[in-house]
């Protein structure tokens, strides 16, 4: 018997029509003081509309009217079983409306039993309890007893909760409260229909936030507009309300609400009103006095609380108070702005966490969501879909907006759009992203359209010289545009910005000038460009401009830098300067220049502004004018040349003292460096990579005593160092990949400031096998961190002891030498985190390694015996292989791979070394390869465990087992199986995720079944198969890229795959038995898609190399030509074996 918040069912009259969510059934004299007032006022006090009958029906009466429209509206019955509850005869006919109502709503409406101080054995009727009172009810009501009897069956079928005399009702309470807030989504926000790619994430920002832990915890969700911060808070926050009862709070727009005049109180009171009442929000007069109310309610309640879209440390303080939070309590906030992270006011860090754009997977699947109602496009909109999701930058909002657009739209509709969205971003999209930009002062503001135009993926440290000399205070602009998310800084200092960031900066630039070029600040279309500068009108406004010849080349004059006066940066392609610049006062600080000519033009040409200057693929010889532009340059920062071939030496610049950094790249012919290089002492970074033909360097280079970071890479003549470079006390990476040197010199040791040191060979340098000396005296260097000596196969013996003074190394790579032992002296690094001895086939045993390991390969062919790396437990990934020898003696297990429980990646590759089943126990491995091991103490492969369930990559190599049903791997992206006894595949519709399939060399294999995938696999591969007879269901796999059939000597037949609608390409050859392939009169293959077909017997045509679909059809399917035999053996000579 039941109420709602008002009470009771005198109340009923003025609440008719109210929908009631919980209907409360009970026995007034066995609960109504008691437990069921509890839960009352507990379902009460969480927000939950409730009705009680408070008053007793009367002898006979039948249960109409208000109470029955009361059982009617609610959406959760909540029947209280209790020692008297069968006695009465209006709680049987409740029961009876209420088993009725749930019978008819199709799942919209429950019942939660509780069991108060009865057993179910007793509503079920089998104890004298319950018996008894329809004993006494046959003979009142023997027409209404046969449906008591059913009512109480059906309700006894369902689970409840059975509360004792010494039990705690109010842990009851909070059970029951918890429960029907999860069934009712009572505080559930609303999210989109089309969730695409969350399920990660989500599971990621859970684990985060734990909600079983006691601690407090605050994550901040951070990323660009438009990226999905606020859908993935909400996605969040839905799943984990249900923890927090009422206590739970989503404030959305924080931004945009605290931007109008009383928005911080409006703000307060839905925060008091959603976790305590409406009662105690309505007294908060102003915002002092909410701070006091919230931060008092947070010290005793533990709360869920999502601030949406903050951009101030302010909001966060006004909001949640700069006091301590209730154990238990869970903040989320989102932002564009990363410096709110930081609050410094709580005890407990804010746990920063970055959406990332989607990758191009999901944001092809969103984008046919909202364009085509399912998730992968129609047939002839394959190629429009591609390029037009390749214009959203993976942004969720362009996705979507863009996709509900082309709804519905003809073909000549998104040809267009294709066209605009290449030139001018949607409105919607640019509104959204705009709010970052329009928050950026002046200066701020020209950093950004001056990347937004032409600096991403170039140096950021370069881009700084510039903006510095121009007085834009850059260092404070990069902090702030990256603290708003609207760039990064990639790890090799490169500048980056999303697609859509980009396109919004050029439109504001395009509108500074819609219909006159020369009003526009920056021109960075080559067209726009031109047809600017061949007008004779002064274009001040042109500050930043990129113009490139075309086909033919452009000549720059010194009057078009006075029409030009305002020009800071000039990248020429294809042009050259020329005539007399005599009277040029050009304010540029930066030329990038790809000349045109070998000839240079121009006379009294000097860049007395310049701080950046970078040439490129120049033909100037030594003795060219055009080094006078770089001599005199006394302003000059950075210096760039690259690809300049006809240089044997590079032009004095003794008079540019200032310059700090200096790259020569990839100049063929530089053979030698001068001597005045040592009057550099400026400089802090010089490259010199990729010159083939240098081969020493100057003894002066010892004078650069300011140099941090000094490159060879790639100069694969140079044999030795000069001797003075001990003196480079300030060198801080020191980069000698792929040259002649053999060893390095003993004054390495006074590089004190050290912290990373490469010297490894390339995959494609063959001079790895020259003999190598482990670097002598390195023991001093006790700031190095990384240590690359990699393909070095002329490095043999142990490593020297001395290895474990490097107490700040992180990262050593030995890979592919031959180093035949470690010093017990590396258990003393204790920041070790990544070794890597992978194909080093010398090494027989390992010793104690740090347990501060985070990854591990070692690869060897000498092993003799398994490591036991046990202690190893911060081990994320480990690849351990004895390349299949035989060398390990016996007795060897892996029974501590159960010890590693952060282990996400793990390869093993260990001859006949039992298969630990402690596999199972790893907690959430992402990757798992599994070669050559004895496979029989798995039994079978445990799919279904529930900590397998986040692999994305398996690959199995020597597997003995009659079938595999790949299921229970809903993560699963890549899955290899190779050289294994197996006769059938089976491959689930579960696996939604999957992408990719390989079937390689497994003979006895007789047949693939792929079973209702829905979006894979883009890359089905099946190799030597020789009992392969068939493969089907390929007809399920809607985006497949590139199918790949190779040698499956017996198969007949390849089920569905006329029906594939999306290949880029189709390889199928060696498949002498195949009796039938492409039927050109129904396939909805594309005819764009490239086919090579050879050597598969007389029934199946094969192609002239490789040919479009469509010329295969016409030419050879259409005239039946028979495939030429006797070219099986060159075909086969080009199948890859692998």
């Amino acid at each position: 018997m039941a109420s709602s918040e008002a009470g009771t069912s005198s109340d009923v009259e003025q609440a008719i029509g109210d929908e009631y969510q919980v209907f409360l059934s009970f026995r007034g004299p066995d609960t109504r003081y008691g437990f069921t007032d509890f839960l009352y006022h507990g379902l009460v006090d969480a927000g939950v509309r409730v009705f009680r009958d408070e008053d007793e029906l009367h002898v006979g009466e039948v249960i109409g009217g208000n109470l029955l429209r009361a059982i009617n509206n609610s959406t959760i019955y909540i029947p209280i079983f209790s020692q008297t509850y069968a006695f009465s005869k209006c709680c049987l006919r409740e029961l009876t409306h209420i088993v009725d109502n749930v019978s008819r709503s199709n799942g919209r409406k429950s019942i939660l039993s509780i069991f108060f101080n009865v057993e179910p054995e007793d509503v079920k009727l089998k104890t004298s309890l319950y018996a008894g009172a329809f004993s006494e009810h046959e003979n009142k009501f023997p027409e209404e007893v046969e449906k008591w009897r059913k009512a109480l069956a059906e309700v006894d079928e369902i689970k409840g909760w059975n509360v004792k005399r010494d039990q705690s009702q109010a842990t009851i309470v909070k059970l029951v409260v918890a429960k029907v807030l999860e069934k009712l989504e009572l505080k559930q926000k609303s999210v989109t229909e089309h969730l695409v790619g969350h399920d990660d994430r989500v599971k990621h920002l859970t684990e985060l936030l734990d909600v079983d832990h006691p601690d407090v915890r605050l994550i901040g969700i951070y990323g660009m507009g438009g990226i999905g911060k606020t859908t993935i808070a909400k996605v969040v926050f839905n799943e984990l309300s249900s923890h927090f009862g009422k206590c739970c709070s989503f404030l959305e727009n924080v931004r945009e609400s605290m931007s109008t005049k009383d928005g911080i109180v409006q703000l307060q009171k839905k925060l008091l009103s959603d976790i305590v009442s409406s009662a105690c929000a309505e007294g908060v007069k102003d915002s002092d006095q909410g701070m006091r109310r919230i931060g008092e309610m947070l010290r005793n309640k533990k709360v869920l609380v999502v601030l949406d879209d903050t951009d101030n440390k302010e909001h966060i303080e006004g909001l949640i108070g700069n006091g301590s939070l209730r154990s238990g309590s869970r903040i989320i906030i989102t932002t564009r702005n990363t410096t709110i992270l930081d609050v410094s006011e709580f005890k407990d860090k804010m746990i920063p966490y970055e959406m990332l754009k989607m990758d191009d997977a999901l944001a092809h699947q969103l984008f046919c969501q909202h364009a085509f109602g399912k998730d992968f496009p129609l047939d002839d909109y394959q190629g429009l879909t591609r390029e037009i999701v390749s214009t959203t930058g993976g942004l969720p909002l362009a996705i979507k907006v863009i996709g509900s657009v082309l709804y519905q739209r003809n073909k000549a509709f998104w040809k267009e759009t294709l066209v605009r969205l290449r030139n001018v971003p949607e409105e919607e999209i640019l509104k959204k992203l705009k709010i970052s930009y329009d928050d950026l002062d002046v200066f701020q503001k020209q950093i950004f359209l001056d990347i937004a135009c032409f600096f991403v993926n170039e140096s950021k440290a370069d881009a700084i010289y510039m903006w510095t000399n121009c007085q834009f205070y850059p260092e404070r602009g990069i902090e702030v545009l990256t603290r708003k998310c609207l760039i990064k800084t990639l790890d090799n200092d490169k500048l980056w910005m999303h697609d859509q960031l980009i396109d919004m900066g050029r439109e504001i630039v395009r509108q500074e000038g819609p219909s006159d070029l020369g009003k526009r600040s920056r021109l960075w279309s080559a067209k726009e460009a031109l047809e600017m500068i061949r007008t004779k009108e002064r274009k001040g406004e042109v500050r930043v401009l990129e113009i490139s010849g075309l086909d033919g080349s452009i000549e720059i004059t010194n009057e078009d830098f006075e029409r030009l006066p305002n020009l800071r940066f000039l990248k020429l392609c294809y042009g050259d300067f020329v005539g007399d610049f005599a009277k040029c006062r050009s304010k540029l600080r930066w030329i990038s220049w790809y000349p045109a000519l070998q000839d240079f033009r121009a006379v009294n040409f000097y860049l007395d502004h310049v701080v950046v200057f970078k040439l490129h693929w120049s033909r100037f010889t030594d003795d060219s004018k055009a080094w006078d532009l770089i001599k005199e340059a006394r302003n000059l920062k950075v210096l760039s040349l690259e690809r300049c071939d006809d240089i044997t030496t590079i032009p004095n610049l003794s008079k540019c003292l200032g310059l700090e950094r200096l790259t020569l790249a990839y100049c063929s012919q530089l053979e030698r460096i001068e001597s005045f290089i040592g009057d550099l002492r400026s400089l802090i970074k010089l490259e010199i990579k990729g010159c083939r033909s240098l081969i020493d360097l100057p003894e002066e280079m010892g004078a650069l005593v300011k140099l941090e970071l000094f490159s060879l890479s790639g100069c694969s003549r140079l044999r030795e160092l000069p001797r003075s470079l001990g003196n480079l006390t300030s060198l801080i990476e020191l980069d000698l990949t792929d040259t002649r040197i053999r060893e390095l010199p003993s004054s390495i040791g006074k590089f004190i400031s050290l912290r990373i040191l490469r010297v490894p060979i390339g995959p494609f340098y063959y001079g790895g096998k020259a003999d190598f000396r482990f670097p002598s005296g390195i023991s001093t260097l006790v700031n190095l961190e990384e240590l690359d000596l990699s393909r070095r196969e002329g490095m043999k013996g142990e490593i020297p002891i001395g290895i474990g003074e490097l107490s700040s190394l992180r990262i050593l790579n030995l890979q592919f030498t031959s180093i035949c032992g470690i010093p017990r002296t590396i258990n003393r690094l204790h920041r070790l985190q990544t070794p890597n001895l992978g194909l080093c086939h010398q090494i027989q045993k390992l010793p104690e390694l740090p347990t501060n390991l985070t990854s591990l390969c070692l690869e060897s062919r000498s092993l003799i015996s398994v490591p036991n790396l046990s202690n190893l437990t911060n081990l994320v990934e480990l690849r351990l292989s004895d390349d299949s020898s035989s060398n390990l003696v016996p007795g060897c297990n892996l029974r501590w791979i159960g010890r590693l429980s952060r282990l996400k990646r793990l390869e093993l590759n260990q001859a006949k070394v039992p298969a630990p089943p402690e596999l199972v126990s790893l907690s959430h491995p992402e990757k798992l390869v599994l070669e050559h091991l004895d496979f029989e103490p798995l039994m079978q492969l445990p799919f279904s465990h529930r900590g397998l369930r986040n692999l994305s990559i398996l690959k199995f190599c020597g597997l003995n087992m009659e079938e595999i049903a790949l299921v229970g791997l809903p993560r699963l992206e890549e899955f290899t199986i190779k050289c294994c006894s197996l006769r059938r595949l089976s491959i689930s519709s579960e696996l939604k995720k999957l992408q990719q399939v390989s079937v390689l060399g497994c003979n006895e294999l007789d047949e693939i079944q792929f079973l209702g995938l829905p979006r894979s696999s883009e890359y089905p591969r099946v190799h030597k198969c020789e009992s392969l007879t068939g493969i089907s269901g390929l007809s399920y796999l809607k985006n497949p890229e590139r199918p790949k059939i190779y040698c499956c000597n017996v198969l007949t037949d390849v089920q569905g795959l006329n029906e594939l609608v999306s290949p880029k390409s189709l390889e199928v050859t060696g498949c002498a038995s195949l009796r039938r392939l492409i039927d050109a009169s129904c396939t909805k293959i594309p005819d764009d898609c490239k086919v090579l077909i050879r050597a598969c017997g007389a029934f199946v045509p094969h192609s002239v190399g490789m040919m479009h679909l469509k010329r295969y059809r016409v030419v050879i399917l259409s005239n039946k030509v028979k495939p030429r035999l006797h070219q099986c053996a060159v075909d086969f000579c080009l199948i890859p074996s692998s």
